[in-house]
């Protein structure tokens, strides 16, 4: 099986993950354990685990959460709960009609 193209839910998701390990590495925090990185969709997940699955279009963005982890250590990537992820899927859905990007 080779590399499957990315949706826009897809794209979001890889998005989310760089900007969180983009965040925590702003922040200066120093961890002793894991970092643990919740993933919502099963695709991007295994996305994250297994690189021959990725797709072109998300190479640049892969590359970059590739590259923050190396600086973040130690980290473990989840698989969300299907029902605990309400607000973050509001939040994708009002970020996906705003044009410009934003960091909290």
């Amino acid at each position: 099986m080779g590399p499957i193209s990315a949706n826009d839910a897809d794209s979001a998701e890889a998005g989310a993950v760089l900007i969180a390990l983009d965040l925590f590495l702003s922040t200066g925090w120093k961890i002793n354990g894991y970092l643990i990185v919740e993933i919502g969709l099963k695709m991007v997940y295994n996305w994250c685990l297994n690189k021959d699955m990725r797709p072109w279009s998300l190479q640049t963005t892969f590359s970059d959460i590739e590259s923050k982890i190396e600086q973040v250590g130690s980290k473990v990537f989840s698989m969300a709960y299907q029902k605990g992820n309400e607000m973050a899927s509001t939040l994708a859905v009002v970020g996906s009609n705003r044009g410009d990007m934003f960091k909290a």
